[in-house]
């Protein structure tokens, strides 16, 4: 029996087992310590469920998570993994960061703050009228009867001195007799003789004429009226053979080489408009021409009706091109900027919640891309910029699209937002319509009760809301001028003494903006009209209380390119006004308005 030892055949079977354990150590060590504590730590990093299916979500609807790719059930877009969204849990309340896919889905832009001339561009329409200051009004000084007319028909130009018409007077002729005599004793009585040429002189006749009565003794019968400016006759008042009273309006001649343009300003347009200003205006008469003229009053009262300020300027027009009663279109250039440069942005930057502006300004320096909520306090605006008096600093990069994707994302996060002031979860002060429960801000306010008046409305509110999601223009036509009529009768109301400014201030608010929905020719304008409509009616409901059938408070983040809007509504059923039958269901339910208790 051979007991030899293979010595070369255990060498080999011993390094066969330790490859295998170095093998075992090379895959199995150190894999314990990077596991996660929990598998819901796991799921969340990987952003996926238990079953390790990806969570796809809305950019613009956080809230929606599903474990299929699809469309968001609120607003129609195409859902993304839920890793793309941008969500962190960045600690301060009034940040938000994103990641670059998700600036880029919500097509995010944004531009410098500057420093510039707040010249505002202000559109007037006007019409050309005459000179009041250029007329002259031609009456009968003395009871007479038309003997002849030499001018008979209006628009006739005249010169000065030029006769008008003849006319017979018996008190004029017992003037004449009575200056004869009176001529004859003069120097033994001046005082009559002095008393009786100044009756001629005041009925208009020239020391010419009354030295050739004196002299000739002759009393002339019919006595000529002159005119007493060159100009045109805009009105002719008498005939031949017509018997006029003293003070009998018989022409009127206006000088139309210089004229008036009456403009219209809005009340917002005011600012900046002063005495002196040049005004360019065109008239449809001279395609591609445009005419000067230099601003000479303002009117300081305010058209009731019209909520208007006149504008007059003057023109000179040499060679009456220029006609009165011409329609016009004036453009007038002002500087708010009195002293030095005013701090600028974009009106898109703006976002408005109430009685609040706030902005989103992109921090610099940050990993990530991060913008931070701020409430800022405007100034007037200027043409497509708005002035900043607070709350910006020139080089600062404010979100001008986009800017309402960010403020829902942040809502729906708990962070500040135009609906959530204090993101400490207090409710914020003022107009809060994100969490409406339509209370007053101050347990203390009265609410002032006009049931009638506010049922109403908001039946005609709704009439019109149907119509705007129907894309029935016609209806909400309709409904647009019953709702016009409803709020000018209650104009009586808004002047009760317990209402304050503000009220008043949201009252005229609602009104131009029902006048802007009552003159609307398509549906994209009526749309516009009803945002600013339905904000001022959740005014009035929050004001007044309601005490009627339910209401809810319905917003749509796409409405107003973008921007976003909301509505009142008698259902919670989403019908969307703002997008009609393109997005019917496009919405979200925000809160029951509160009845008035």
């Amino acid at each position: 029996m051979n007991t030899a030892i293979n010595y070369k055949q255990i060498a080999k079977i011993t390094g066969i087992l330790l490859l295998g354990l170095f093998l075992g150590w090379l895959f199995f060590s150190g894999s314990a310590p990077d596991q996660p504590e929990n598998m819901d730590q796991h799921v969340e990093d990987a952003h996926t469920n238990e079953q390790g299916e990806i969570i796809y979500t809305c950019s613009m609807h956080p809230s929606v998570r599903q474990s299929e790719p699809g469309n968001c059930p609120i607003c129609g877009m195409e859902l993304i993994p839920a890793g793309d969204t941008g969500s962190s849990d960045e600690e301060d309340p009034y940040e938000l960061t994103m990641t670059p896919a998700a600036v880029k889905l919500a097509e995010i832009q944004t531009t410098e703050v500057t420093r510039g001339s707040a010249t505002k561009t202000v559109r007037m329409p006007g019409k050309i009228a005459v000179d009041e200051t250029m007329t002259s009004s031609i009456t009968a000084l003395f009871p007479g009867r038309i003997e002849d007319l030499y001018v008979d028909f209006t628009g006739q130009y005249v010169s000065r001195g030029e006769p008008l018409a003849s006319i017979y007077s018996s008190k004029l002729v017992t003037a004449q007799r009575e200056l004869i005599e009176a001529a004859k004793h003069k120097e033994n009585n001046p005082t009559l003789y002095n008393a009786a040429k100044r009756k001629l002189k005041l009925w208009e006749l020239s020391d010419r004429q009354i030295q050739q009565i004196e002299q000739s003794g002759e009393v002339q019968n019919e006595m000529n009226i002159t005119a007493p400016k060159s100009g045109y006759v805009l009105s002719r008042n008498v005939s031949r053979e017509d018997y006029v009273q003293e003070g009998t309006l018989m022409y009127e001649i206006a000088n139309l080489s210089r004229l008036w343009v009456i403009f219209q300003a809005y009340e917002n347009d005011l600012a900046g408009l002063s005495e002196g200003d040049n005004v360019s205006f065109t008239v449809n008469a001279y395609p591609g021409e445009t005419f000067t003229a230099e601003v000479t009053y303002i009117d300081p009262v305010l058209s009731e009706s019209k909520r208007t300020v006149s504008v007059r300027a003057e023109v000179q027009n040499p060679e009456n091109r220029l006609k009165p009663q011409m329609l016009a279109e004036g453009v007038i250039k002002s500087n708010l900027s009195s002293s030095g440069d005013k701090l600028l942005v974009p009106k898109s930057a703006v976002l408005w919640t109430g009685e609040r502006s706030v902005v989103y300004v992109k921090k610099p320096n940050t990993n990530q891309p991060t913008f931070e909520f701020r409430e800022v306090v405007l100034g007037a605006r200027v043409g497509d910029q708005y002035v900043i008096k607070s709350g910006l600093q020139a080089g600062e990069k404010v979100v001008t699209n986009g800017n309402f994707k960010l403020d829902s994302a942040a809502q729906l996060s708990g962070k500040a937002s135009m609906m959530n002031q204090n993101p400490d979860g207090t409710k914020p002060a003022g107009h809060d319509h994100g969490s409406m429960e339509m209370e007053s801000a101050r347990p203390d306010t009265p609410k002032h009760q006009h049931p009638e008046h506010l049922s109403s409305l908001v039946n005609h509110y709704l009439t019109i809301k149907k119509g705007l999601a129907d894309d029935n223009f016609k209806q909400a036509k309709q409904a647009m001028q019953n709702v016009a009529q409803e709020v000018t009768q209650s104009d009586a109301m808004n002047n009760h003494p317990e209402h304050s400014e503000m009220h008043s201030q949201h009252h005229t608010a609602m009104v131009n903006a029902i006048k802007a929905g009552s003159d609307a020719s398509d549906l994209n304008q009526m749309r516009r009209a009803f945002a600013s409509i339905s904000d001022n009616l959740l005014k009035a409901l929050e004001n007044q209380g309601y005490s009627e059938d339910d209401l809810y408070l319905q917003y749509c983040p796409m409405a107003q390119d973008g921007n976003g809007a909301y509505w009142v509504s008698n259902q919670k059923t989403i019908s969307n006004p703002y997008m009609g039958q393109k997005m019917p269901s496009c919405g979200e339910l925000k809160g029951k308005i509160k009845p008035n208790s």
